[in-house]
């Protein structure tokens, strides 16, 4: 009926979206990329690094298309596959928007409140859909076993490609201190990330220290709640200019 032919069509925006940006990667991304990406001896981290700097480059492309994109989230075997958007002036204005500006029911993943403050903890929102589409795939890292080979994801931004790797998830309150931000590298905010390993669901064993930039993906869990996912930086490479 009307929901899933409304899905549909969000769906296909963001399938276009991610085709563009493929297209350009191939058109404009430079033939050398194996040689930018990084002094690794280990010839296969070097191709790895080398196609997400490709497609990096593609996906850059479509700050021409919004001026609010910021990035682009990927994790594997998910439906979470999308650009992020900020709008400093209106935090929130993508929850019911998509990349186009127009009314979208499941909105496009954006930055919170804190985007334009200089801190080592973002936090991503996206809506909990049904249909696993939008941020309704974390669920998954409630179910055992799925965190094993669902560790890492990668975030696109005009200027690098960034490699994540998940340290915790769970259950909040929607006004919990997890949604607290602006940290310096100080023993707060050491206290702050050890809070963050001892609610995990699981004891993933990653090591994550105040010198570290973390980034959340949050979305709605039950009545009155959130499921947070906490991922640390463990690494990154600059696009050419």
């Amino acid at each position: 009926g009307r929901d899933y032919l409304a899905a549909k069509k969000e769906a296909d925006a963001f399938d276009s979206l991610s085709k563009l940006a493929a297209d350009y990667a191939e058109e404009k991304a430079p033939a050398d990329l194996t040689e930018s990406a990084g002094e690794t001896t280990d010839q296969e981290k070097a191709a790895e690094w080398a196609e997400l700097l490709k497609e990096a480059a593609g996906y850059a492309a479509l700050k021409n298309e919004n001026p609010d994109y910021v990035g682009w989230i990927r994790i594997p075997d998910t439906r979470i596959d999308y650009p992020v958007v900020d709008r400093e002036s209106d935090p929130e204005y993508y929850l019911h928007r998509a990349f186009d500006g127009s009314k979208s029911f499941g909105g496009t993943p954006f930055l919170g409140e804190a985007s334009g403050v200089d801190t080592k903890c973002l936090i991503i929102y996206g809506h909990n859909m049904k249909n696993l589409s939008m941020f309704g795939s974390l669920k998954k890292y409630k179910t055992e076993d799925f965190y094993k080979d669902h560790q890492f994801f990668t975030i696109y931004t005009s200027e690098c490609a960034y490699r994540y790797q998940i340290f915790a998830y769970y259950d909040v309150p929607e006004t919990d201190e997890v949604y607290t931000v602006g940290f310096a590298p100080d023993d707060t905010f050491q206290k702050f990330i050890d809070k963050m390993k001892q609610k995990s669901y699981d004891d993933t064993g990653v090591n994550v220290t105040k010198d570290d930039h973390i980034m959340t993906l949050s979305t709605c869990s039950t009545t009155g709640k959130r499921f947070v996912v906490h991922a640390v930086r463990i690494g990154e490479h600059a696009l050419e200019k």
